[in-house]
Formats: C-alpha cells, sequence, structure tokens
C-alpha cells in the first residue's frame, strides 16, 4: 500500500491539470476577497470596508470555498481519468495488481491533495485579506477568532467533493468529458433542477452535489459570494449535508469499482 500511495503521489506531482487547478485557487480566492470587501461598504462613500458582521467575517475566512466548489471535484476527476487518458492503467495494475488497492491509494492522496487546497485558500486570505482588512480598519483577531467556525466545515466540504469528482471519474473514464459534466452539472443542470423542483413540485431538491456540499459548508455557501445559494433556498443540516456527499462520493466509486476498475484495461 506505501508503494501504491507514493506512486500516486508521483502522479499527481507531474500532472499539468493539478498545478492548474492549484494556480486558479488563488486568484479565485483573491477575487471572493475583493467582493467580500466591496460587499462591505454597501454605502456612498465607502466603496470597501472592513469586516465587521458575523457573515462578513466568515465569508473573508472562507473566500477560497468558491473556487474549491469545482477546482476540489476536478482534482478528484483528474486523479482516475489521468490513467486512461495517458493509457497508464495497464502499467498501473501491472506494478500494483490488486485494484482495489489501487482505488484505496487513489483515495487517499485525492483527499490529501484536497486538503493542500483548502490551505492554500487560507493562506491567500492570510496573506491578501487579513492585511487588506486590517488596513482598512479592522481587527484581525476579530477574524482569526472565526477560524473553529469556518475550517472544519471548509476543509470537510473540500475533501467531499474531491471523493465526488473521484466516484464520478471512475464511471465516465474520459478526463475531458468528466471535468465537463462535473462543472456543468453542478453549475447549470442542478440549479435548473433545483428552480424545477421547487416550482413546480414545491421540493427543496437539497440533496444533490452542491446543495450537499453547501450545508456543510454552512454560511459560506450563502449570498452569492461562496456558493450558489440564495436566501431563499433551505439546505439540510451540516451533518446531513456531509452524508449526501459521503454517499455521492462513495457510491459512484462502489459503481466504478465493480463496473469500470474491474474491467479488463487494455
Amino acid at each position: 500500500m506505501i508503494n501504491a500511495l507514493r506512486s500516486e503521489l508521483l502522479k499527481m506531482r507531474t500532472m499539468p491539470g493539478v498545478w492548474v487547478c492549484f494556480g486558479l485557487a488563488f486568484p479565485l480566492t483573491a477575487l471572493i476577497t475583493w467582493a467580500v470587501f466591496a460587499s462591505a461598504g454597501g454605502s456612498p462613500g465607502h466603496t470597501y470596508l472592513f469586516v465587521h458582521t458575523l457573515n462578513q467575517k466568515r465569508e473573508l475566512l472562507g473566500a477560497g470555498y468558491f473556487g474549491i466548489t469545482f477546482l476540489a471535484p476536478v482534482l478528484g476527476v483528474i486523479c482516475i481519468t489521468s490513467e486512461y487518458r495517458h493509457k497508464t492503467m495497464t502499467s498501473t495494475l501491472v506494478l500494483t495488481p490488486r485494484r482495489d488497492r489501487v482505488l484505496g491509494a487513489k483515495i487517499v492522496v485525492t483527499v490529501w491533495w484536497c486538503v493542500l487546497m483548502a490551505i492554500l485558500s487560507l493562506v491567500t486570505v492570510a496573506a491578501v485579506g487579513l492585511p487588506w482588512n486590517a488596513a482598512l480598519g479592522g481587527v484581525t483577531s476579530q477574524v482569526t477568532d472565526q477560524l473553529g467556525a469556518v475550517v472544519p466545515g471548509l476543509l470537510a466540504a473540500t475533501v467531499l467533493l474531491g471523493l465526488f469528482g473521484l466516484g464520478f471519474g471512475t464511471l465516465v473514464k474520459n478526463q475531458v468529458a468528466g471535468i465537463l459534466l462535473v462543472i456543468g452539472g453542478m453549475f447549470i443542470l442542478e440549479p435548473l433542477l433545483v428552480l424545477l423542483a421547487r416550482g413546480v413540485f414545491h421540493y427543496d431538491l437539497n440533496w444533490l452535489p452542491s446543495s450537499a456540499a453547501g450545508a456543510l459548508a454552512g454560511s459560506l455557501s450563502r449570498g452569492g459570494l461562496g456558493g450558489n445559494h440564495d436566501a431563499t433556498s433551505h439546505l439540510l443540516a451540516w451533518w446531513q449535508g456531509g452524508l449526501a456527499m459521503l454517499g455521492w462520493g462513495l457510491i459512484p466509486l462502489f459503481l466504478g469499482y465493480f463496473t469500470t476498475v474491474r474491467r479488463d484495461v487494455t
């Protein structure tokens, strides 16, 4: 298992797509940081203002959540579909014949890289957001006091979104199709389904991936800065969102293992 983990870590480090995701995480976090300060001003003569409400402080700390909602699933998709795109799955299974061990290593590596992405978003906030907030007259300690309320949900949502992408990738296999379907499904198809269910059937379709991750991330998914949910949406409780996201990750992995990974890859 150790050798399989080392192999998967090396593969991920040499994939350009992984570094593209990390390269996008920084500017997207900085962009949402700017949006938080702009929304905190909200009055003539105050284009930007330091964060002063509880939600604004949490939105500042979790500014990376917006980018994470699609970058983490893309990381998961890349982890498995790159094997098929570059035709390395056969050699991978020759070196590690236990396919469950290969898939287990990919799960661990996906979790690891997703955690690094969440940490990068927090480092970006520390490097850009906190000094900017202090320059506007805010108190840094009042923002960092909310770390306990933000970091667990941010980390958990990032990891489970990554596992969702990994599970989806085991079913699709094609890298480009997997990335487009994940992003399009979460940002186009899911909102349409939610609106249709609410308008026609008066039912909150709040257990789909984006909504479930939003529930786990808490207030980071509200207000249009860090997520896709408006004030009228009714999200699940955080633990219900976590269970829903766990299902969205593990069920495709389970199905993909028996329908795709166990097939003759040659």
